[in-house]
């Protein structure tokens, strides 16, 4: 039989202790300088322009602490809550927050910028959740989106064969995931919805017509043609 890696139990056990041991996000008052709060809220977008997603601050290092404004907080929060569902629950938006940061900073040891943070955030913010449901399948997203960029930019720091294979291997799986993630999505929006088209004939008088019906579903094995 192949010799096939593994992880063995004692790092499982290692990784679940460190999992456990992370703490949620904090929120700590922005500083003020010269009158000014550091963090300030986006400012209102023009007429029909596209409004961006509140900007988070975080502090620097391995820190998960997201700094707050000390003017317009509950607006700020409010925001947060539109990004993620249009939920009405703090909490919620608390623990997505958690878990965003947890996997794009998954070992103790990583940094995460705030670039990197806010443009998650903006990833979620652009497929536009209109649940907690829609806000979870959301944040999937953007976590197998930049964990495939992350194996993919591993697979080529060395340029041999194992790294492409193993790395370039994980990579693909995660940004096919992705895509199916984005498919599950739109399939939920949709629901048991279908689209007919009717394309209106003219059939003269002496000619012949036939009918054709084309049921395909991607949940069967192809399409299935009846014809009348």
């Amino acid at each position: 039989m192949p010799n096939r890696k593994h992880i063995s139990g004692l790092h499982a056990a290692r990784a679940a202790d460190e999992f456990a041991r992370r703490e949620p996000v904090k929120w700590v008052s922005s500083p003020q300088e010269e009158g000014k709060q550091v963090v300030a809220l986006t400012a209102a977008p023009a007429i029909g322009a596209k409004k961006g997603p509140p900007r988070l601050r975080k502090s620097p290092g391995r820190k998960d602490t997201i700094v707050a404004p000390t003017i317009g907080l509950e607006e700020y929060k409010a925001a947060l809550r539109q990004v993620f569902g249009e939920t009405r629950l703090d909490e919620f938006v608390d623990v997505m927050l958690t878990q965003l940061v947890s996997v794009l900073r998954p070992g103790p040891l990583d940094v995460l910028d705030e670039a990197t943070l806010n443009t998650a955030i903006a990833l979620i913010a652009s497929v536009q959740p209109r649940s907690e449901l829609e806000a979870v399948i959301a944040l999937q997203i953007a976590a197998t989106a930049f964990a495939g960029l992350k194996f993919l930019h591993l697979s080529q720091r060395h340029r041999d064969g194992v790294c492409v294979e193993v790395w370039g291997g994980f990579a693909t799986r995660l940004l096919r995931l992705e895509l199916e993630l984005t498919e599950t999505l739109d399939k939920h929006r949709r629901g048991h919805e279908q689209t007919v088209r009717v394309e209106h004939v003219h059939i003269h008088a002496g000619d012949q017509g036939m009918l054709k019906i084309v049921n395909s579903s991607k949940d069967t094995d192809g399409g299935v043609e009846e014809e009348k």
